[in-house]
């Protein structure tokens, strides 16, 4: 009997879009499909009373495995 190996290449979080920031562990907290630029919601400084967040712009190419 063979045994076969699968290697997954991409790893998709359904709902969430979960790219990584450059050169951060932050991951955009976004819907996945949006437009726009990335954001984490949950980062940054508190203005009243609430995180501003963090956003970066897009890269060609992106996926959720980066």
């Amino acid at each position: 009997m063979s045994t076969q190996r699968t290697t997954l290449q991409h790893v998709q979080i359904p709902g969430t879009c979960f790219i990584r920031q450059p050169e951060s562990t932050l991951r955009c907290t976004l819907s996945a499909g949006h437009g726009g630029e990335h954001r984490h919601f949950y980062s940054g400084p508190l203005r009243g009373g609430f995180r501003v967040g963090t956003s970066w712009p897009r890269r060609a190419r992106e996926s959720q495995a980066d």
